[in-house]
C-alpha cells in the first residue's frame, strides 16, 4: 500500500460513481486481498490488487443501482395502490370521502416521520411481501426485518394514537 496506493485508489476511483465509494472499494479490496492472497509482494500481487479494487468498485456500483431500482419499483406499487384506493371511493359522499383524505394524510404524515429502514420495510410488507422477501429485496437478515418491522409499526401506532388525541 505504502509504494502502490495511490495507484490503486486512482484505480478504485476511475470504476466508482462518487468519491466516497472509491475509498470504499479500496477498503474493500484490501481486506479481501489481506484475506485471500498468499502470494509474495511483487508484480503479481500489485495486478492481483487491481482488479481486486476494480471488482470491488464494480461490485459497490452495482449494489447502488440495484437498491435505486427497488426503491424506485417501491414507488411505482405505491402509486398502483393510490390508485386502486381512488377507485373504491364510488359510493361515498362528499363529507366522508373529505374524512378520508384527511386520516390518508395523517398516515402519510406519520410514515414520512419513520426511519428509512422502518418506513420501507412497513411499505414492502403493506404492499404483500413476506418477511424473506423484504430481505431479499433489501440485502437484510431475517432479524433486521424483525427489528425495523416491530420498531416502525409501533413508532406508527404511537404517531396515529397522537393524532387521533389531537383531533
Amino acid at each position: 500500500m505504502r509504494e502502490h496506493g495511490a495507484r490503486f485508489l486512482h484505480q478504485a476511483r476511475f470504476h466508482s460513481e462518487r468519491k466516497q465509494d472509491a475509498e470504499d472499494a479500496l477498503g474493500d479490496a484490501c481486506v479481501q486481498f489481506l484475506a485471500r492472497f498468499e502470494g509474495e509482494e511483487d508484480d503479481e500481487a500489485r495486478r492481483w490488487m487491481l482488479v481486486v479494487v476494480k471488482r470491488c468498485a464494480w461490485g459497490i456500483a452495482r449494489r447502488r443501482r440495484e437498491r435505486r431500482a427497488v426503491v424506485a419499483e417501491d414507488s411505482a406499487e405505491r402509486l398502483e395502490i393510490e390508485a386502486g384506493v381512488g377507485l373504491l371511493a364510488g359510493d361515498r359522499g362528499p363529507a366522508e370521502l373529505a374524512v378520508a383524505a384527511e386520516e390518508v394524510k395523517d398516515f402519510e404524515r406519520a410514515l414520512a416521520s419513520l426511519k428509512a429502514d422502518e418506513c420501507r420495510a412497513v411499505i414492502l410488507l403493506a404492499l404483500g411481501h413476506t418477511y424473506a422477501e423484504i430481505g431479499t429485496r433489501c440485502g437484510w437478515t431475517r432479524t433486521k426485518v424483525n427489528r425495523s418491522l416491530a420498531e416502525g409499526r409501533a413508532r406508527l401506532r404511537r404517531l396515529l394514537d397522537e393524532r387521533g388525541e389531537n383531533s
